[in-house]
């Protein structure tokens, strides 16, 4: 198979890239979730803060309390 045939997949998605978990930023508590991408809103299971995910152009995960 060539190089140019393989999907990009992880962090090579860049602002595409899906998530199914996170750890809170406010409790640390590892919350498994349904897939979510930039710009979706999660709620952790722990403590109920509601964030805002942020994917950067590397396909790293922030999270901003809403």
């Amino acid at each position: 198979m060539d190089d140019e045939d393989e999907k990009p997949t992880g962090r090579t998605l860049g602002r595409r890239r899906k998530f199914s978990e996170f750890e809170c930023p406010t409790c640390s508590a590892h919350n498994p979730f349904d897939e979510f991408g930039n710009e979706d809103e999660v709620v952790c299971n722990w403590c109920g803060v509601q964030f805002k995910a942020v994917i950067d152009d590397e396909g790293n995960l922030k999270l901003k309390e809403l």
